[in-house]
């Protein structure tokens, strides 16, 4: 690991954090930092520097039952909700959901469409609540990301106010093979910024087939500032 030192004696680190990454505080010409400890300008591949209230989490899920076939339009199964006395902003930087068929298709058949949608004013409640993970125990903080929870019927939603999708797909119609299953991975270019209170479902944005039936499963990364 490198790092960059001062100029006039060769020996002094121009800055550094405490918790194992360096970066440099470029400054304007009359001393004043154009940059902070939160927002540094990094000067080498690492690990990023970690907040002092927050961190970098992750939070696992799946489904035990298959999710109801005929599934309707506008059913929640997922959703995470950042909490609305958070003083942090959250930023999700991956979400991976694996889509796997428990009975099988016919050829005939439409598939349903499923996103990634925003939601506001109200927590779903219902289903199987999941535990957020801390990437780093010894300098990560409680999450405020203090709701997370699934679903193989549907979330109930009472109060909740749906807004922009933010990414979506269909789940394939498969007609043999019930062992097949589909992975989709959303990795934004830009984090989807969170503000407190507010939260992201997986949604149901059509009706699905009658026969068909699938579970899921799903790992989401994000980090809180």
């Amino acid at each position: 690991m490198g790092v960059i030192r001062y100029a006039a004696n060769g020996t002094t680190i121009l800055d550094g954090d405490t918790n194992g990454s360096e970066y440099v505080l470029i400054r304007d010409e009359d001393g004043n930092p154009l940059g902070t400890e939160a927002t540094p300008f990094p000067v080498m591949s690492g690990i990023p520097p970690h907040p002092a209230a927050g961190g970098y989490y992750s939070v696992a899920g799946g489904l035990s039952a298959a999710v109801s076939a005929s599934l309707a339009a506008n059913t929640s199964l997922f959703a995470m909700r950042f909490d609305t006395a958070s003083a942090r902003t959250a930023y999700i930087d991956r979400f991976r959901i694996n889509l796997l068929i428990s009975t099988v298709g016919t050829s005939a058949l439409v598939p349903g469409w499923i996103a990634l949608q925003r939601f506001t004013a109200a927590t779903p409640t219902g289903g199987t609540a999941r535990t957020v993970n801390k990437q780093n125990e010894a300098l990560a903080t409680t999450s405020d990301m203090t709701d997370i929870r699934d679903s193989s019927g549907a979330l109930t939603v009472t109060g909740v106010t749906f807004g922009t999708v933010l990414a979506g797909t269909h789940v394939p119609i498969v007609i043999t093979g019930a062992t097949s299953y589909f992975e989709w991975i959303y990795e934004p270019p830009y984090p989807v910024v969170m503000a407190p209170g507010d939260g992201i479902a997986f949604r149901s944005q059509t009706a699905f087939p009658a026969t068909q039936t699938w579970l899921f499963d799903y790992n989401i990364y994000w980090h809180e500032d």
